[in-house]
């Protein structure tokens, strides 16, 4: 049930949500090109998605993920035998960090893709957003690839770790290939909130700063917009290049993490008694019955809240980023409700020697290593992962839902 519910809730959002934009996108274009537009229109994506200074970055990204990749299979195999010895499974670490990689590389693609489409419009921002997941694909393919066929030809020249089957070693690199396919749908969204601004009511970015404060400042939430509009006038008064950037830079540090939403407070209070709750339920009803843990629970309930809190937020100030700020702040909460409940939960269920509290496998040697269950690294990893996989699916519905005021330039 709660991987359904993970699958439906949590992770099919933003697909759905990029398959929307795109329907749209293409009924508009129908509607005012006609159907024989759309070839051209394609070709002319693609190629204002790919010029200067497009493509070359795109080079530099598969570059530089080939580098980080091979560094990273040394440093992995290096240690990866020795994870027992220091009470952390490397295998499972690395794996969980490929999947925040994968996220992380989704933010970035959206990001690439509402610069390039807030200057050059919304087929060349999904070109380019899209090619940018491309290029981390190739880069990380580029390195693993003969690594892997190294390791199918003479496996014995391997660390060998006792809880992988025979060719599993190299999974997490495999896994965060796989995992990338769930990033697809980002440019999309990210090139639609970059071409959301009507270009003919503005004057074109004279660089790369000002474009990103453009994208920072865009949707402030309403008490905040003039302070943006502000930032973005000062910037364009400043003609030495490492003065934009310097102040490009701070404005766009000061508007991500200014101005807490209202009812911030509430919704982390709220968030922190319900997963409490449900994780000292959850906890009481898996020893009862004998289920195997409530890591489930704790991946996949905060995850929803998250979501929940993200959209409502974004939906009511009309930004993406507020929907952002509040849902981390109730992750917070929700990280907080974990800790306080697992550990004296971790210990009755050592006291009944019914395993861990995580996984209900085994027996905690000592209490000590019981209450150290609950704060994993690899288990927080994960949790973490999949919350921000809700918090930015919700924002994301949110600010696509969101009402615009009366005569702004915006158009949803």
């Amino acid at each position: 049930m709660l991987d359904f519910l993970l699958t439906l809730v949590v992770l099919a959002p933003a697909p759905l949500l990029a398959i929307v934009v795109l329907a749209v996108r293409l009924r508009d274009a129908v509607r005012h090109g006609g159907v024989g537009t759309l070839a051209s229109r394609v070709r002319a994506g693609w190629r204002d998605g790919t010029r200067r200074p497009v493509w070359p970055l795109l080079i530099g990204v598969a570059a530089g993920t080939a580098a980080l990749t091979f560094g990273l299979q040394r440093l992995y195999l290096a240690t990866v035998d020795k994870g027992p010895g220091w009470g952390v499974d490397i295998a499972l670490l690395a794996m969980v960090l490929g999947l925040l990689a994968a996220v992380t590389c989704a933010g970035l693609a959206a990001l690439a893709a509402a610069t390039v489409a807030r200057a050059r419009g919304f087929g060349a921002g999904t070109v380019a957003g899209l090619l940018t997941l491309v290029a981390v694909a190739v880069g990380t393919a580029a390195a693993h690839l003969p690594l892997n066929a190294a390791y199918q030809a003479e496996p014995g020249s391997f660390p060998v770790v006792a809880n992988l089957g025979a060719g599993d070693l190299l999974l997490p690199f495999a896994v965060f290939l796989v995992v990338l396919i769930w990033a697809l749908p980002w440019p999309v969204l990210g090139a639609a909130r970059g071409a959301r601004t009507e270009t003919t009511q503005r004057l074109p970015a004279r660089d790369v700063w000002q474009l990103l404060l453009d994208l920072a400042t865009a949707d402030l939430p309403e008490n905040r917009s003039a302070w943006g509009a502000a930032l973005r006038a000062e910037l364009a008064a400043i003609d030495p290049p490492a003065e934009r950037r310097r102040f490009a830079l701070g404005g766009m540090w000061a508007a991500l993490r200014s101005g807490r939403p209202r009812a911030a407070w509430a919704s982390a209070a709220a968030v922190a008694v319900v997963v409490a709750a449900g994780s000292f339920a959850a906890s009481r009803w898996s020893l009862a019955h004998s289920r195997g843990g409530i890591l489930d629970f704790w991946i996949v309930g905060p995850s929803v809240l998250l979501l929940a809190v993200a959209l409502v937020t974004a939906w009511r100030n009309r930004s993406f980023g507020a929907g952002l700020r509040a849902a981390a702040l109730s992750g917070l909460a929700a990280l907080v409700a974990i800790v306080a409940v697992g550990v004296p939960e971790a210990l009755v269920w050592a006291q009944r020697q019914a395993g861990y509290l995580s996984t209900g496998d085994a027996v905690p040697p000592t209490w000590q290593s019981a209450v150290l269950d609950v704060v994993r690294p690899d288990f927080v990893i994960i949790m973490i992962v999949f919350w921000v996989i809700g918090a930015a699916g919700g924002a994301a519905i949110g600010t696509a839902l969101r009402r615009d005021p009366v005569g702004a330039t915006d158009r949803t």
